[in-house]
């Protein structure tokens, strides 16, 4: 990708790497990416910074005989499914994702897709996440399926409730992609 601008606005960065601009501005404010703000109280962000970013988002591309990490997200939100299934293959050439909005279709898939890591979020229409981890970890075909649970309603008791269920972390939205990316490579034990 060949960038051609001197400064990027957060709305131009979110298009390039295929996030949502709510968390370009996360980066920003945790430092993740530098930028400039003009007298209007908008971001710029100097291309330096996108540069230094880059490597960071293609992770040296792993050898082509290793197995592909199959990852499953279920999310009620659309554009979180979408947004997180653009970053991951992005961010790194041996993630294999698959996401679903419909938490009946995760059934499905959990047996057809066969993920080794399953990024769900506890409240959803239907089976909930709850019931789709319990599901998970009960069958002996799945249970080896990690998963990461993902809510915007992270009480204690949903918290505890969902490890107990067997979920391997609670992540809190808005969450951070890079972060997700980085608790999929300890789960999947991928060393750089």
């Amino acid at each position: 990708m060949e960038l051609t601008s001197k400064f990027y606005t957060t709305g131009e960065i979110a298009k390039i790497l295929n996030c949502s601009r709510v968390t370009v501005f996360q980066w920003i404010h945790s430092g993740k990416i530098s930028a400039i703000r003009t007298l209007g109280g908008h971001y710029r962000i100097p291309k330096e910074s996108i540069e230094k970013l880059l490597p960071s988002i293609k992770t040296k591309t792993q050898d082509e005989n290793q197995k592909k990490i199959k990852i499953l997200i279920v999310d009620d939100e659309p554009n979180i499914v979408k947004s997180l299934v653009a970053f991951l293959q992005k961010v790194n050439p041996s993630f294999d994702v698959y996401g679903t909005t419909n938490s009946f279709d995760a059934g499905m898939l959990i047996i057809t897709f066969k993920p080794d890591i399953a990024i769900i979020d506890i409240v959803l229409p239907g089976i909930d996440g709850f019931e789709i981890v319990e599901k998970i970890k009960s069958n002996p075909q799945t249970k080896h399926i990690k998963v990461i649970a993902i809510t915007g309603y992270g009480t204690k008791e949903n918290i505890e409730k969902i490890k107990k269920k067997g979920a391997s972390m609670c992540m809190l939205k808005p969450f951070d992609y890079f972060e997700i990316a980085e608790n999929i490579k300890k789960l999947a034990e991928i060393k750089e």
